[in-house]
């Protein structure tokens, strides 16, 4: 029985290998010469560099967004813009200029935002979610703020009138 096995897998492999030889092209006839020259045909159309991407320029323009003017005011004297879309960072409503660099090392924002400041400073509290470590203690409220946490403009930016670069549909 094995022998037969391997008797009928020989006949197959063989058979397969003879039907995948491509077949011997024909010669084909020779060409009519004719007093005109043959015509190519026109190569196919390319898409325009601007028709390419979002910015609509070419793609090797390195276009520059506008310059916008940073929030004027001091802290608490603008309003607050609605968040972006439920659960985004809310935006900074005052210029952080003169508060950079922030770092876990240097952070002004805790002056005035940090929960025990807050009540006298008029400023918006730190949520309590900020003095959680989520990694490795998510249900524990600590008293510092979470490392993670820290660095403020690593979710919140300043607001401004700046349009949009690029068009945006979320959340409609």
């Amino acid at each position: 029985m094995r022998r037969l096995w391997i008797v009928f897998l020989a006949v197959s492999f063989t058979a397969t290998l003879e039907a995948a030889k491509p077949a011997t092209p024909a010669k084909p006839a020779a060409p009519a010469k004719s007093a005109t020259p043959a015509k190519r045909a026109a190569p196919a159309a390319s898409a325009p560099d601007s028709s390419i991407g979002l910015s609509r320029t070419s793609v090797f323009a390195v276009p520059e967004p506008p310059l916008v003017a940073p929030p004027a005011g001091a802290p608490g004297e603008r309003p607050r813009y609605p968040r972006a879309f439920p659960g985004a960072p809310p935006r900074i409503p005052h210029a952080i200029q003169e508060f950079l660099p922030i770092t876990r090392e240097q952070n002004a924002c805790f002056e005035c935002h940090h929960r025990a400041n807050a009540p006298e400073s008029g400023a918006v509290p730190i949520p309590a979610s900020h003095y959680r470590d989520t990694r490795r203690a998510p249900e524990a409220e600590r008293e510092q703020i979470a490392g993670a946490r820290q660095v403020c403009v690593s979710c919140h930016v300043p607001q401004t009138e700046a349009p949009p670069l690029v068009g945006n549909r979320f959340g409609q």
